[in-house]
């Protein structure tokens, strides 16, 4: 087992706006010897853009570029995930902090876990600093309480059972609906009609181009990656501050 030498944070920079992320974060970047970017390049890395705008440090920083693999087989994938922690690994070894920027929180289907398992196993330090994520900084937005009292909160992707989690009680979050995003929109404007949900959404929140929609047919089908569905199980709340 390696001696501990190098430590490594995995930093959440928040939604999008450079002023949504916290002090700790901007410490933390500050203090990095290297960066580790999500990206085959800086240049197409959403994190280091976010970062590099409430850190201009950063830009003077060295950067461990990682290509993640975007592949559903698990073995391929692991061999991917693999290769990155060895590049990882041995810039620790050689005593570098290195701070692996993410999106939102790293908690929250973030690709550091799979890098930060491996290193605890072989023994280094692992910090986590949390970040807002995307369907918070949605909700606020949008004006919405994503939970009230004793009701419950439930977060899926858009490779869940989709009507699975809306048999769910409470609020629904779904992100990252990608291909299937006409499938889910069907169906959410048929629960809309039925008087059962009320949807709202959230595409690129944080950013310039930032667009919010207050119901599901209102939902464009080329909203991208960054697009945040929240489903109320009715609609009980007063219009957004947002709402038109």
């Amino acid at each position: 087992m390696p001696i501990m030498k190098g430590s490594l944070y995995g930093v959440g920079v928040g939604p999008g706006a450079p002023d949504l992320m916290t002090l700790r974060a901007v410490n933390t970047i500050k203090k990095a010897d290297i960066l580790c970017l999500p990206q085959p390049a800086k240049e197409q890395c959403r994190a280091y853009s976010i970062a590099l705008q409430a850190v201009p440090e950063a830009g003077g920083k060295d950067c461990l570029c990682c290509d993640f693999s975007m592949t559903r087989d698990r073995k391929r994938l692991a061999e991917a995930h693999q290769g990155i922690y060895l590049s990882v690994r041995d810039n620790l070894l050689a005593g570098k902090n290195i701070a692996f920027l993410t999106i939102g929180d790293p908690s929250v289907y973030s690709t550091f876990s799979y890098i930060s398992e491996r290193a605890s196993g072989d023994g280094f330090r692992v910090e986590l600093v949390s970040g807002i994520p995307s369907f918070c900084a949605s909700a606020a937005e949008l004006g919405l309480p994503l939970c009230l009292g004793d009701e419950e909160v439930h977060i899926g992707t858009g490779q869940s059972d989709i009507a699975a989690l809306l048999r769910l009680p409470g609020t629904k979050v779904i992100m990252k609906a990608g291909r299937r995003l006409q499938e889910i929109k069907t169906l959410l404007m048929e629960r809309e009609r039925e008087g059962s949900i009320k949807v709202y959404a959230a595409a690129d929140c944080g950013l310039p181009e930032e667009k919010f929609f207050y119901s599901a047919a209102d939902i464009p089908e080329d909203s991208g990656y960054m697009l945040v569905l929240i489903v109320k199980e009715q609609e009980i709340y007063q219009k957004s501050k947002k709402s038109p």
